[in-house]
């Protein structure tokens, strides 16, 4: 149970990091590149959010299985 526990706990904070950079990814761009670059920074933090939410959801499959192999 305490695999579950910590994985669990690991996938929350990815989750809440990959919304947190989803919702924020435009402001976290500096204001004094040129714009396509700015959208292609915000486009590649986007995908850094995805990727959060992705391993998000390895770690809670990995933890489950754990969990039902008894481990």
């Amino acid at each position: 149970m305490s695999t579950l526990v910590a994985f669990g706990l690991l996938a929350g904070g990815l989750l809440l990091l990959g919304r947190w950079g989803m919702r924020n990814a435009n402001r976290l761009v500096p204001l004094s590149l040129p714009e396509n670059e700015r959208r292609r920074r915000a486009r590649v933090m986007r995908r850094g959010s995805v990727a959060c939410w992705v391993v998000a959801g390895v770690l809670l499959a990995v933890g489950f299985h754990a969990w039902l192999a008894g481990g």
